[in-house]
């Protein structure tokens, strides 16, 4: 097959952004898979390269729903038999698909959580007329609507095209075959004997539940544990996150790390004893799954629980998106002894490896390609 996937940003598989990975991982994937594969992406910042994958790039137009012209002569030399695009409410999605509705050339959509209610209700002067103007229409119109977990809310924003259910994968050969246990008591040695709840990702409170964790940490016996924070800020919320701190006279048992890339990253997840994210909404989230293929035990609220499989494997505790729910499972997870964790942590491990792989979840969306690609 000939796949095209269309993507605004550049595919940079370390990228904190979970849209990067999945469109550099599958693409990449797919390409493997002996299929023809390209990426183009709109982006001022020249094409990072993806193995076996024709990527191009092109500068953006300052009108957001006008595209440029040589990448529309580049998509239609090459002759894609479907257009895979991804995110939701982008004016150049709107565009792309009048011209493959003109074309004849069937396209699909992943939201990547775009259409749960707490992000459509954001700005929602402006969502809810481009949703009946614009969005609907183009979901409806898509060949089928790839959910990667998300179903629920797909459906329920209204659309009537069919959704195939194919969550996204990890690439346990990318994964550094070394990670240091030992690196967060080794650069402070203070954390030895405390139990490590690490989060991370983007430093965004109202996203990611910080502002409940923080509040339900602050309610457990702090002496023998620590939370790390790992990720850049959000909008200036390191304002928002240091006052939380402050005022919950936290300051001695919350830690702040930054971003962190590559290996680094990897070491700090295999030195920690427990992994927390406590979203209120997502897609599915590349952070968990990379805490689980690295053995480590999770505490999840209901939306950022894998394709709902956490309680499934015992592979961690999912909460709701209450501070007493989340106070609740950190109290377990703080009380449960060594062996308990680290059962709970392989649980995880093999979670990942049956249900989260890049190459199920490529033949499964090939497979809904067939069923649609232009001959």
């Amino acid at each position: 097959m000939r796949i095209a996937h269309f993507i605004i940003g550049r595919c940079n598989p370390d990228s904190a952004n979970g849209v990067d990975k999945t469109v550099y991982y599958l693409s990449k994937t797919q390409a493997a898979l002996d299929h023809e594969v390209a990426v183009f992406s709109l982006s001022i910042k020249p094409p990072l390269p993806i193995p076996k994958v024709q990527v191009k790039a092109y500068p953006p137009k300052r009108n957001p729903f006008a595209l440029p012209k040589k990448f529309l002569w580049d998509l239609k030399d090459w002759r894609p038999q479907i257009v895979h695009m991804h995110s939701v409410y982008i004016p150049q999605n709107w565009a792309l698909h009048q011209w493959l509705h003109k074309e004849k050339i069937p396209f699909v959509v992943t939201p990547h959580g775009g259409l749960n209610q707490q992000v459509t209700k954001q700005r929602f002067y402006l969502k809810l007329p481009y949703k009946y103007l614009m969005e609907l229409q183009l979901l409806n119109r898509a060949a089928f609507v790839h959910s990667v977990g998300d179903t629920d809310a797909i459906l329920r924003y209204g659309v009537k095209a069919p959704v195939a259910v194919v969550p996204n994968g990890l690439d346990l050969d990318s994964l550094p075959s070394d990670p240091d246990p030992h690196y967060l008591t080794k650069k402070m040695p203070e954390l030895k004997g405390k139990r490590i709840f690490l989060f991370i990702g983007r430093l965004d409170p109202d996203h990611k539940g910080l502002d409940l964790l923080l509040a339900a940490f602050a309610q457990i016996d702090t002496q023998n544990c620590v939370l790390v924070l790992v990720g850049p800020y959000w909008k200036n919320s390191n304002v928002e996150l240091h006052r939380i701190v402050n005022e919950l006279q936290i300051e001695r048992n919350v830690i702040f790390l930054g971003p962190v890339f590559g290996k680094e990253k990897f070491d700090i997840l295999a030195s920690c004893d427990v992994f927390v994210h406590p979203s209120r909404w997502e897609g599915l989230p590349f952070s968990v799954l990379e805490a689980c293929a690295l053995a480590k035990p999770c505490l999840v609220t209901e939306a950022a629980n894998p394709a709902g499989l956490m309680t499934k494997y015992s592979a961690g505790i999912v909460v709701k998106d209450k501070e007493d729910s989340i106070h609740s499972g950190l109290v377990n997870l703080l009380n449960m002894g060594e062996y308990q964790l680290v059962k709970m942590g392989k649980n995880a491990r093999t979670m990942v490896e049956r249900e989260f792989q890049w190459l199920a979840a490529a033949e499964k969306l090939i497979k809904e390609y067939r069923k649609y690609a232009q001959q």
